[in-house]
């Protein structure tokens, strides 16, 4: 039972499901502020930049994008946008609540800024797709796995981690009853310093230690 193709990429679905990185404080941030369909559509834009890693790889790009030059520019890109987003959420006073005479929820600028604001956040993160392109490889390398076997796995993967997400996201929701205005302000005070310190990691480690972020 535990060999099947779909179990394993459960597997590696709760794995990554349990990292707490800035997509997981950018999430419930999201969530509590904003409410679950927001957070929802956040998950949802999470998955698709994991998908597009996985076609990434799949298709034939895994050895440009392993290149020390695609990576250190993708670093840059993902640790500016960190800090940038993380330092908005520092300063920004401005709190929108959510009620019945303002349905924040149903927005759909708000629907499309969560699902592009989950994929630009985690497609972004070096580390988010050195783990998708170790991941890839490792199916790559299985024998006897053939096309419909990864497809089970991946599809175990981002389903699992699309629940995950989704469990965070209502159980996030479910504390704004007890989450005032200025819980709210030092709630995103948190989240941007968090997201500031994984921007500023990232950009150290690419303009100081030089990382590639590639596997050795």
């Amino acid at each position: 039972m535990l060999e099947l193709p779909i179990v394993q990429g459960i597997g590696f679905g709760l794995v990554l499901a349990v990292l707490l990185g800035p997509v997981f404080f950018a999430l419930i941030q999201t969530s509590i502020t904003k409410g679950f369909t927001a957070g929802a559509y956040m998950a949802v834009g999470i998955v698709l930049s994991d998908a597009t890693c996985i076609l990434i790889s799949y298709f034939g790009l895994l050895q440009f994008i392993q290149q020390p030059g695609t990576l250190r520019i993708i670093g840059i890109f993902g640790g500016v946008f960190m800090l940038g987003y993380g330092t908005f959420l520092m300063l920004n006073k401005r709190v929108v609540a959510h009620s019945p005479e303002n349905p924040i929820e149903k927005n759909m600028r708000l629907k499309g800024g969560s699902l592009l604001k989950g994929f630009v956040l985690n497609i972004l993160n070096p580390f988010a797709i050195i783990y998708w392109l170790g991941v890839s490889s490792l199916v790559s390398a299985i024998p006897d796995f053939g096309r419909a076997d990864k497809g089970l796995f991946f599809a175990g993967t981002l389903g699992t981690v699309l629940v995950t997400d989704l469990l965070k996201s209502y159980g996030a929701k479910k504390l704004r009853r007890f989450v005032t205005r200025t819980v709210i302000l030092w709630l995103n005070r948190i989240s941007g310093f968090v997201l500031m310190v994984f921007g500023l990691k990232i950009l150290f480690d690419v303009f100081v230690l030089e990382k590639t972020f590639l596997l050795n």
